[in-house]
């Protein structure tokens, strides 16, 4: 069971890190064109339900 929560936490440290960098170069949601609008409301759908999918799988192994 600590190896799961030290997985999550690893996971979830290195997830922010690649966030950060990569947030620097983006531009503001002002500047955007309809397109790319689009195109990062759809990465942030699909990256939301990714983790609340893994969350689930995370919680159901960790019950059994």
């Amino acid at each position: 069971m600590v190896t799961y929560g030290l997985g999550l936490v690893i996971g979830f440290a290195v997830g922010v890190g690649v966030g950060i960098s990569i947030g620097k170069k983006q531009k503001p949601w002002s500047d955007l064109t309809a397109a790319e609008k689009k195109r990062r409301t759809i990465y942030i759908a699909a990256g939301s339900v990714l983790f609340v999918a893994l969350v689930v799988v995370y919680i159901v192994r960790l019950s059994s």
